[in-house]
């Protein structure tokens, strides 16, 4: 008879082996021979050792993911404290400006309102800027209070388009919302999501050409509750895709109202979906405009 060659070192811990097996059987043997643990030798020196270096290694890289999250909660904390202590006097720089610029007739100084108004879209732009980065500092350093209530998804994305109708319009630009199926509540906080979906209509508004068609639709699905937010603008570069949703990162495109970005919309927007425990995608191609899809999971009654 002849018989295979002995278990290799990589096959002992199984727990049921077949330790031989008999390739031209005998009729008074069995065609296996199976064996338990107890019948395998112990662990040589070498697989003890390396087993030892395996546990170093896990203990060292689990010490490493304890020193980057409290390298990241860092860093959100002192960007927190930064915008949050910026601001009021970004504000204030605001304010007055709008007060001296109804102060001043635009006939007796042109030059001089120009400048003020100047003054006033910098800082308006500062403070946006501000606003999003405690909100993107919250959401890292998982301090932020998530207050969710089970609400209709429809009703806030309906609170997010009439918000940006008036945008839309004076760009020329159609926005319409469509609903289908019956509501379905979703837990959710409605301050953040709203965040969400003005975030994901404004930028269609900001790349779309005059004329261009965007369309909000709220379905329903068998567990869950899906946005869509579809434009018919210039799309997204294929390169772009990967880091989209990354702090600071801003696509080739070129927004069309020239306003600045700091490319940290999208990066915000994930963190609440997430928070919320759903997704947020999209699907985009040059030339033939973007749609963005977050998804929430209803609450099944």
């Amino acid at each position: 008879m002849r018989i295979t060659s002995p278990i290799s070192h990589d096959t002992r811990d199984s727990a049921f082996l077949t330790a031989l097996k008999i390739v031209a059987p005998v009729a008074h043997l069995p065609q296996e021979v199976s064996v338990t643990r107890e019948h395998i030798p112990s662990a040589c020196e070498d697989c003890s050792r390396l087993k030892s270096l395996e546990n170093n290694f896990r203990e060292k890289t689990k010490q490493k993911r304890l020193e980057f999250d409290r390298i990241i909660r860092d860093k959100a904390e002192l960007l927190g404290i930064a915008a949050h202590d910026l601001r009021h006097p970004v504000a204030a720089i605001q304010i007055y400006s709008e007060l001296l610029a109804e102060g001043i007739s635009s006939r007796s100084r042109p030059e001089l309102l120009e400048w003020i108004n100047s003054i006033h879209s910098v800082s308006e732009f500062a403070l946006r800027l501000l606003e999003q980065t405690l909100d993107l500092a919250i959401a890292e350093s998982g301090t932020g209070e998530l207050h969710a209530t089970p609400s209709i998804l429809a009703s806030v994305v309906a609170n997010s388009v009439s918000m940006s109708f008036p945008l839309a319009a004076r760009k020329r630009m159609g926005l319409s919302l469509i609903e289908e199926g019956e509501p379905q509540p979703v837990l959710l906080d409605p301050v953040k999501m709203s965040k969400v979906f003005n975030n994901l209509i404004e930028n269609a508004i900001k790349y779309c050409q005059p004329g261009a068609r965007i369309e909000v639709r709220v379905s329903r699905g068998r567990d869950s509750v899906l946005v869509c937010v579809q434009d018919d603008g210039p799309g997204i570069d294929a390169a772009d895709l990967k880091t989209l949703f990354t702090p600071f990162q801003r696509t080739r495109a070129r927004a069309l109202s020239e306003e600045p970005s700091a490319g940290l919309g999208l990066s915000i927007a994930k963190h609440i979906v997430d928070l919320h425990g759903g997704q947020i995608w999209l699907k985009s191609e040059l030339g033939k405009g973007t749609t963005f899809y977050v998804s929430l999971p209803a609450v099944i009654s």
